[in-house]
């Protein structure tokens, strides 16, 4: 319930018409971030983790989400996060 709910927040930050887009964006990179999980219980728990990462870039401001681009690799997320965050920002507007 958690994922739906965060997974809710996230869509409802989108222009209205940008809404379908990201939303199958997103639906594709969990599918592809969870594809490796041995069973149910753990692609659940990837995939709030990848909504959570998602949500932390999403909300970083300016020079702040600019700068952890550099730092994506090092953290516990792919770079692929911070460009689907970086599609996510500029449907915001």
């Amino acid at each position: 319930m958690e994922r739906e709910a965060l997974l809710a927040k996230l869509i409802d930050m989108l222009r209205e018409d940008e809404r379908p887009a990201m939303e199958t964006k997103i639906a594709e990179a969990l599918a592809e971030h969870t594809k490796g999980a041995a069973n149910a219980d753990e692609a659940e728990a990837l995939s709030l983790r990848f909504l959570k990462d998602l949500d932390i870039f999403v909300n970083w401001r300016g020079a702040d989400f600019m700068y952890s681009r550099g730092i994506a690799e090092t953290l516990r997320v792919g770079e692929d996060i911070w460009e689907l965050a970086y599609q996510f920002k500029k449907a915001m507007r």
